[in-house]
């Protein structure tokens, strides 16, 4: 969305301005540090950002029954903003709507959630015009608002645009003591609130919005949408003390491991005492693994892209690369896929053999073993080294590559060198790391040696097809 120009200052030293589309209307305001601006009559939502403009990411909150937008949180928004310790500093945007008592003073029996739904949903549609993640932090009857106006904008994608991808710019939802499947004590209240009757057992009202999400929407954070239409992690904190919301209410049909149990009341749980707090700890953290399994969604998204150009086109013009370790490492996977990612150009891609087709000719065999099992003879040190041979042998991999990780590396190399038949010794790079940081130079000075031993080996053809490709935002982030 075009920025434009900053209207001069505000009491609280923050500059103004106003969005107006279709009778919704948001108050920007640009801060160094957080500030409190009184809502008025004319807006629902503050976006709190920094100068030059916004970021990355935003955290919408959002209150819940007779809350307000500022009261309900006292200081958490201010730490999401301000950042702390390794997380970075995030935009901040508060949603305000009267309700139960509040709404009352206003003549109006309660808040219409479905109406707060839809103008909510509003505010993300702008919202997604500049950010490319949107987490919602929601406490008690906000959980319901929130579920509702993100199951409206999510239909509203598929209306604009039936294929558009799973992972939108909702990246995550966190429910504070959200009564998922209402709460009896709501009928304790006055029938007369219409918000009050939302939050019953049961309610019919929002069942069609929870069914939307049981049917449409991943919930659990991970990086495949499976049968869904959509990916959107959805975290639920429960208090210990809750006298209002039940904890098989608030935690209806979430993972195990996106629950979060806290000392606290149904007010107290959303009121962090400090940028340390285990609440706010627990939200960054989570936010941290929504982020890794969107990046890992796009570079999986950004492969299979590469594998449909391949079944097109010769699987000569592509590098593939096939990694085994000795046992299973998330870092060393995490390294092997960084360095043949940036290894890729535009004029080749290196692609792994599990995003080709079955019997793809693998250009190289990767195996990464402890120098530790080397020397001990242990079966699963040699065992990847064997694979690998034997795949150049009956001619799978055109070559492998062999590197044994620990302090005494070199004696390793030298003990890997003895196990190669003669036949193959010039079809096996055998190399030592003195640590895991040592492993990607040496991956990457394999992978670079067959790149630009045949530089010309990606087609033309094939070459515009790839520059053609989408660019999606988190490949920057992962290839830089």
């Amino acid at each position: 969305m075009p920025r434009e120009s900053w209207p001069s200052s505000d009491p609280c030293g923050s500059n103004l301005q106003e969005d107006h589309q279709g009778g919704v209307s948001m108050q920007r305001l640009r801060q160094h540090s957080f500030e409190r601006v009184k809502f008025d009559d004319s807006h629902s939502m503050h976006l709190h950002t920094r100068p030059p403009g916004p970021s990355r990411s935003v955290a919408v909150f959002i209150h819940g029954l007779n809350g307000s937008g500022y009261g309900t949180w006292k200081a958490w928004p201010a730490y999401v903003f301000d950042g702390h310790d390794d997380s970075p500093p995030m935009d901040v945007a508060i949603y305000d709507y009267p309700s139960l008592l509040r709404a009352t003073l206003r003549l109006r029996r309660g808040a219409n959630i479905d109406v707060q739904a839809e103008q909510l949903a509003e505010h993300l549609k702008e919202l997604s015009n500049e950010y490319q993640e949107i987490y919602l932090i929601a406490h008690s009857l906000g959980g319901l608002v929130a579920e509702a106006a993100v199951t409206i904008y999510l239909r509203g994608l598929l209306a604009r645009d039936e294929k558009c991808i799973p992972v939108s710019p909702i990246a995550a939802m966190f429910m504070m003591a959200s009564p998922l499947k209402g709460t009896g004590k709501a009928l304790l209240l006055l029938s007369f609130f219409s918000d009050v009757r939302r939050l019953r057992l049961l309610s019919q009202d929002q069942a069609k919005y929870g069914d939307f999400f049981h049917s449409y929407v991943q919930i659990q954070c991970l990086a495949s949408e499976g049968r869904y239409r959509f990916i959107v992690p959805r975290y639920s904190a429960v208090a210990t003390h809750d006298l209002a919301v039940s904890a098989t209410s608030a935690t209806d049909g979430l993972p195990e491991d996106q629950r979060r149990y806290f000392t606290g009341t149904h007010f107290s749980v959303v009121k962090p005492t400090g940028p340390s707090a285990p609440q706010h700890s627990w939200v960054l953290q989570s936010i941290k693994d929504v982020q890794e399994m969107r990046t890992q969604w796009h570079r999986n998204a950004k492969q299979k892209r590469l594998a449909s150009v391949l079944e097109e086109s010769s699987s000569s013009e592509f590098f593939v690369t096939q990694f085994e370790g000795e046992y299973r490492d998330v870092d060393w996977d995490v390294i092997y896929n960084t360095v043949r990612t940036e290894s890729s150009t535009s004029y080749v891609a290196v692609v792994d053999y599990a995003h080709v087709k079955a019997g793809t000719k693998v250009d190289l065999r990767i195996a990464v073993n402890r120098s530790s099992g080397v020397m001990a003879g242990a079966e699963a040190a040699k065992k990847v080294v064997v694979d690998a041979i034997d795949a150049v042998k009956i001619g799978v991999a055109t070559s492998a590559g062999v590197c044994s990780v620990g302090e005494n590396h070199a004696e390793a190399v030298s003990e890997v060198r003895k196990w190669l038949p003669p036949e193959q010794v010039n079809k096996v790079y055998v190399s030592g790391a003195g640590n895991e940081a040592d492993i990607g130079p040496v991956l990457k000075k394999w992978i670079d040696a067959l790149v630009h031993r045949h530089p010309l080996r990606q087609s033309a053809q094939t070459q515009q097809r790839l520059l053609q490709l989408s660019y999606d935002p988190y490949e920057e982030a992962e290839e830089l």
